[in-house]
């Protein structure tokens, strides 16, 4: 029987094509080895959980907090002290910070069930993640605010609808690399894939043009220097969203594909990396599976009744 080949069942040899990566050894590096040294038999340092507070305070607490106060600020302001007009409905509402923050809190909790030592700082990485997608979300809403009075809900809806397909490209692009990668065999793009690859270049293109005819237009009516200034924002909104995306897609995608298969091939990411069972496991995880250890003992005794 022929297994199909995806990015889930690879075998162990084939899971260590994943380093010839990159994105991923650039994370590997700046991102994966500092957190690991933060980790001690399966135990965060006092450092690590210090850093954690300040940043939960900084970033998901304060930051994603201001942003809901500029757009409540925003909707109570007077009109005419607005050099851009916005949209009468708050999207960006407490509710909906409020929802945010506790399924952000709720995943962190739920992510307490991945207790390995060496999954440890995927789980740490990973609440950095939810955090800028929350960030993200909260910034969308607010461009949502902003630009509706100018674009109206169809032009909103084409800047999404646009933005999916571009994801959709970089997604399916990315995943036939990785599979190349896992199996050492070119996977080509479908024709799906190349219709959404020609609409995403030149349907940005037909939209981009089609905003700054739009903004150039409205000019009549407003000052043309506010009309520049809320073409600007919208440009860099939408360079945002896709920095974001190909974040997330580029550098996180294949880190969290090579944890997948270190937590699939336990022991034998373990032997090759030449970790021992308190540093791969951690102490807190060996107390509760000793079969671990009698596995351990076992096979150290038959390498010694071996020579």
């Amino acid at each position: 029987m022929i297994t199909k080949k995806t990015l889930f069942n690879a075998s162990f040899e084939e899971s260590l094509n994943l380093d010839d990566d990159g994105f991923l050894q650039y994370q590997k590096r700046d991102v994966f080895s500092k957190l690991e040294k933060s980790y001690r038999k399966g135990r965060p340092t006092v450092g690590l959980h210090i850093q954690n507070i300040i940043l939960v305070l900084l970033g998901p607490i304060a930051i994603n907090f201001m942003i809901l106060v500029f757009s409540l600020s925003l909707h109570e302001s007077n009109p005419k002290d607005l050099t851009i007009p916005i949209s009468r409905f708050t999207l960006l509402t407490t509710e909906v910070y409020l929802i945010c923050l506790l399924l952000w809190i709720f995943l962190i909790i739920l992510g307490k069930i991945f207790r390995k030592g060496y999954i440890l700082p995927y789980r740490n990485h990973f609440h950095v993640i939810t955090f800028i997608i929350w960030f993200s979300l909260e910034l969308n809403l607010l461009a949502i605010d902003v630009s509706l009075p100018t674009l109206s809900i169809w032009g909103i809806v084409a800047i999404f609808g646009l933005m999916l397909i571009l994801s959709y490209v970089m997604f399916t692009g990315r995943v036939r690399r990785l599979k190349t990668l896992l199996y050492g065999t070119d996977v080509s793009p479908s024709l799906s894939d190349k219709i959404a690859s020609k609409l995403a270049v030149y349907g940005m293109g037909i939209l981009g043009l089609g905003v700054i005819i739009n903004f150039i237009l409205k000019s009549f009516s407003i000052k043309f220097s506010t009309s520049m200034e809320g073409l600007g924002l919208l440009l860099t909104w939408i360079v945002l969203n896709v920095a974001i995306i190909a974040m997330l897609v580029f550098l996180e995608l294949p880190c969290y594909l090579q944890a997948y298969y270190k937590w699939k091939y336990p022991e034998e990411y373990r032997e090759w990396e030449g970790k021992s069972l308190e540093d791969w496991y951690g102490k807190r995880y060996l107390k509760k599976h000793p079969e671990l250890l009698e596995r351990e003992d076992y096979n150290h005794n038959r390498k010694e009744d071996t020579i």
